[in-house]
């Protein structure tokens, strides 16, 4: 051996200064778990931000966490002993409008009181013996109404205790209205779920599950005053209780009561509850799922089977299921389920977990069930000992419901970070501005008060949350603390060199919107069930997954499977019959639901059979090869708005107002609607959905600079007005660009185009338009933003109007739904408005936008056009377009709200009626762009046009004219290769 290394020393010497620097690499990729061992810790730092008091986080009412912790600072504790009950009719005093008192409800109420609107409130006067914490609970009723959750807000004395208390959830109950539906490949579908209604009683705890147990209530001793508010859904009340909080006993406790009592572990009984056959759910998003594991229960190698239940549906806090099951006789039984947690990576995800409606011991109240890239069986116990229950022979219900409680203090950790994060940077660019220098040494160690420190506590905060995190059982190197780590690490870097700052404000901007992410990415708590075993403790647990022999086999089977089984088509498939094919551009999910629809509907009441062909949404070019080989299908779902002009002018579809009754289906829709569709005095398309911009404010932020709900502004001018005091106070207006995206430029500058009464283009599309008066004032309004009242070029309007950075801008309508399903802290303080205009002489406002969405076309070459009329006709109603919306945002919650076309159908869906009056004013000037041959080229220099003008400062005049040139001369030679008259050929007709 010695031998060989004098031989090669030479070599190895090499080799291993070669490989230093890659080592020396590798090890700088990782994270040092010891980064904060120098870093000082301290006692009496100010890390109160001077921006405080100006900060509009100081006008939101403080977190739970906050205010359990500060009351409990100064000494409170829980009161013991009380119980008060308040009849919901014995209300001191109730709103005019939304509440009414029933007595038709069953149960033992007799008369209730119900709150139908967002105008019903009560309230009800109490008294409480000791200052000290309480908890609230009520009985309710939720009645019919838009198949949402029932929301409800609580004030004490007048004002919200914490935000928490401004959106809490009561929820409906669910069940399947019957059994699973085959199609006749065999595959598995979900039935539908229906509504059970009847009363239920809930301790008031917050919407997110981020807080184990029921809220706590500070009360001082003597009288207060509860007021209790709709926010969504009407729910009648039964009895309200305010009572001393109770904590149930730990497992110890309970397995001593056992033995005292003498119960006695059963023998040879095992009882397996197959997951998917929930006898109840909280949401009607809870559904069936497949699984393709061999040993998931049953297992259909040739189609599709059901048996799983949960999975992403199953994330959201308080989302409960519930199983019945009975029991052979009396005694003490174990509990465990086979599960799969592959979500969160390396974190744990955590249910409640109660029998027959009561938590058997503290223990129960968190149950972890541990990341694993495959399935595990989940024994209920702590280390090797299994929980014992005791069972009384017959029938038992046990609920699983989704909590985030193990996490929830250290989400609300991040979350204050990133504030504190937020209020130092505001600093900093009041020293720096917002594009500091970065060769100028700004000496922020002496502007900003306690720099350095404020930066090392930031630091510490969020490695306190990954050492806690470890502590859970989550594995270093898992990509969820690296978010972390690397959070923390550029904030020591920050700290350890100051003067690199003013060039990294980036940077922070960066590091918030990754802690927003990751917030909201934790915050769903996902988790896949095959079934829950009830069990003697003398039976053998099972093995989680299948041996690998079985899954080798399943591949195999799969595999062969694949080349003669059609994964495109959707449900019953008719392949001898007569049928109209119908291919939709979106995902399963989605297509299930049309397919499920057609078949219970449209093929009832029609007899008109239909195939249903999954084809990947967005992937337009499968149309125009199909349309090429001549395989085109007789109707297209989910054609992108651009799309149709594309097909009719190469003679591919059928101008849709040779049906007789087209002008009275074109009456469902609003008349801007159809603009993009229409060629050559033809209508080839209708659309499905449509996006649309809105206004959002924060109603607090504009409180707080003295501007009212009727000072929020109505113009373009009144916005340009508000921008510098939003500056002045380090806030920013928001108007969408998205500079790597160019092809959404003239989506971008078409509002402020037909607000000015502008086109695009002349009546026949042959020549482009904004080289005229109100197109050149339109490009100078929409540019003017970014140069004269430098907003910026670019930003996450989410995150920042979250932060107070950007209190008000235009986004489209899933803005609403981000800030409907993920900033519950700002229930109540934000607001959707139409969208600014332009003042018309008659005093009306132009707000005139469109948005593009997606649309059903038939193909010229189908053989059963009449029929594909009746389709088309059939999924553009309202009560289709009712049903489709209803069904799928049970399937996959609010954030797929679908944004149908079809105005009344829009009025059918959940929306709160605030926002649909808003929603249905900026409707009345809904307005799309044409779109035209050739048409690609003009978003392109449209997008040229506000690069030369933000970017190069280039005249808005010599800017357009160029653009106007190029895109003219695409226009003609368009317009050339497929034999149409161009711009001074005579008359401006086509040639077919």
């Amino acid at each position: 051996m010695k031998r060989f290394f004098r031989k090669n020393a030479i070599r190895l010497l090499i080799a291993a200064l070669l490989l230093a620097p890659a080592a020396v690499w590798f090890q700088s990729r990782g994270y040092d778990n010891a980064a904060m061992a120098g870093i000082p810790v301290y006692d009496n730092i100010e890390e109160r931000s001077i921006l405080a008091d100006e900060d509009i986080q100081s006008l939101l009412e403080p977190s739970y966490f906050e205010y359990e912790a500060g009351h409990r600072q100064n000494g409170a504790g829980d009161a013991g002993g009380f119980e008060a009950k308040i009849r919901s009719i014995d209300y001191s005093a109730v709103s005019e409008e939304g509440a009414e008192r029933v007595t038709d409800l069953p149960g033992d109420f007799g008369e209730a009181l119900a709150l139908t609107d967002q105008n019903g409130w009560a309230e009800y006067k109490f008294a409480v013996p000791e200052d000290g914490f309480y908890q609230i609970g009520m009985d309710y009723y939720a009645l019919p109404g838009k198949r949402s959750g029932v929301v409800r807000s609580v004030q004490i004395d007048g004002e919200y205790p914490f935000f928490q208390a401004k959106k809490l959830t009561l929820q409906r109950m669910w069940r399947e209205s019957g059994e699973p539906w085959q199609d006749n490949q065999g595959n598995e579908f979900n039935p539908a779920r229906e509504e059970i209604f009847g009363w239920q009683y809930k301790a008031l705890r917050d919407s997110e599950a981020k807080i184990a147990e029921p809220l706590r209530f500070y009360l001082t001793e003597g009288e207060h005053v509860l007021r209790i508010a709709a926010v969504r859904e009407p729910a009648a009340m039964g009895d309200i209780r305010i009572f001393s909080p109770a904590s149930p006993p730990d497992y110890a406790q309970v397995k001593r009561q056992y033995e005292e009592l003498g119960y006695e572990e059963t023998k040879g009984t095992r009882i397996k509850i197959q997951a998917e056959e929930a006898s109840l759910r909280s949401d009607p998003t809870l559904k069936r799922v497949e699984d393709r594991e061999p040993s998931t229960e049953p297992f259909n190698q040739k189609a599709i089977a059901l048996n799983a239940f949960g999975g992403d549906s199953w994330r959201s806090g308080e989302q409960w299921a519930e199983w019945e099951f009975e029991v052979p006789e009396d005694g003490l039984y174990n509990i465990g389920m086979r599960f799969g947690q592959h979500y969160l990576n390396g974190i744990p995800t955590e249910r409640k977990i109660t029998i027959d409606g009561k938590l058997p011991f503290r223990e129960m109240n968190g149950t972890l069930f541990p990341y694993k890239a495959g399935w595990q069986i989940k024994r209920l116990g702590a280390g090797e000992e299994d929980y014992l229950y005791y069972l009384a022979k017959g029938k038992h219900t046990i609920r699983m419901e989704v909590q985030v409680g193990s996490l929830g203090g250290l989400l609300d950790t991040v979350r204050v970070t990133s504030n504190k994060l937020s209020l130092l940077y505001r600093e900093i660019i009041r020293v720096t501005g917002t594009s500091p220098d970065p060769n100028i040494d700004w000496e922020l160690e002496g502007s900003v008060p306690n720099l350095v420190p404020r930066l090392h506590i930031l630091a510490r905060n969020i490695h306190d949350v990954v050492q806690s995190l470890y502590e859970l059982g989550v594995e270093q190197g898992s990509s969820d603390i690296s978010t972390l780590l690397e959070v923390r690490d550029t904030i020591l870097g920050m700290a350890d060199e100051t003067r690199t700052i003013p060039g990294r404000l980036a940077s922070i901007n960066d590091l918030q919107s990754q802690l927003g992410t990751w917030i909201n990415g934790l915050s769903g708590q996902r988790l896949l069930l095959d079934y829950i075993l009830i069990q003697s403790p003398d039976q053998a647990w099972p093995k989680p997954v299948a041996p690998w022999h079985a899954k080798l086999k399943s591949s195999a089977m799969d595999l062969a499977y694949s080349f003669v089984k059609d994964y495109g088509g959707v449900g019953n498939v008719y392949e001898d019959e007569e049928a109209l094919d119908v291919w939709v551009a979106r995902g399963r999910d989605w297509v299930q639901i049309i397919k499920q629809m057609i078949d219970e509907d449209f093929t009832t009441e029609t007899g008109i059979k239909v195939n249903v062909n999954l084809i990947p949404a967005g992937q337009m070019q499968a149309l125009l090869l199909a349309n090429t080989s001549g395989l085109t299908p007789d109707v297209a779902l989910g054609v992108e708005g651009e799309t149709p002009i594309d097909f009719a002018v190469r003679n591919a579809l059928v101008n849709l107002n040779e049906f007789g009754d087209y002008d009275e289906v074109a009456d469902r829709f609003r008349p801007g609607a159809l603009i993009p569709y229409k060629y050559n005095g033809g209508d080839y398309a209708l659309p499905e959905n449509q996006n649309f911009n809105m206004l959002f404010y924060r109603k607090d932020v504009m409180s707080e600079l003295g501007i009212t709900d009727e000072e929020i502004p109505q113009t373009w001018e009144e916005a340009m007005a508000l921008i510098p005091l939003l500056q002045q106070n380090g806030m920013d207006f928001y108007y969408p660009h998205a500079p790597n995206n160019p092809g959404v430029a003239v989506n971008e500058f078409a509002p402020f185009l037909f607000q000015h009464g502008g086109e695009l283009y002349d009546e026949e599309g042959m020549s482009y338009s904004l080289d005229s008066p109100e197109a050149l004032q339109a490009m100078e309004m929409w540019t003017s933003l970014f140069t004269n009242y430098k907003i910026e070029k670019q930003a996450d309007f989410y995150n920042r109007f979250r932060s107070g950075e950007m209190p008000i801008g235009v986004a489209d309508y899933s803005m609403f739904i981000l800030l409907s399903t993920a900033a519950p802290e700002l229930t109540g303080w934000w607001e959707m408005r139409p969208l600014p205009g332009i003042a018309q002489p008659d005093g009306r406002i132009n707000r005139s936008t469109g948005g593009l969405g997606q649309t059903g076309i038939i193909f010229k070459d189908s053989e059963m056009k009449d029929e594909a009329w009746q389709f088309l006709k059939w999924w553009t109603s309202a009560d289709a377009q009712e049903r489709f919306g209803t069904e799928l945002e049970a399937l996959l919650g609010v954030e797929a709200r679908w944004n149908t076309a079809n105005v009344e159908a829009l009025n059918r869906l959940p929306w709160e009626r605030d926002d649909l009056d808003a929603i249905l004013e900026q409707w009345e000037w809904f307005r799309e762009r044409e779109v035209v041959v050739g048409g690609y080229f003009t978003t392109r220099h449209i997008a040229n046009m506000w690069n030369e003008i933000v970017l190069n400062g280039k005249l808005v005049r010599e800017a357009v004219e160029e653009g106007v040139r190029e895109i003219n001369k695409e226009l003609r030679k368009k317009r050339e290769e497929f034999g149409l008259a161009a711009a001074g050929d005579g008359d401006g007709r086509s040639d077919q």
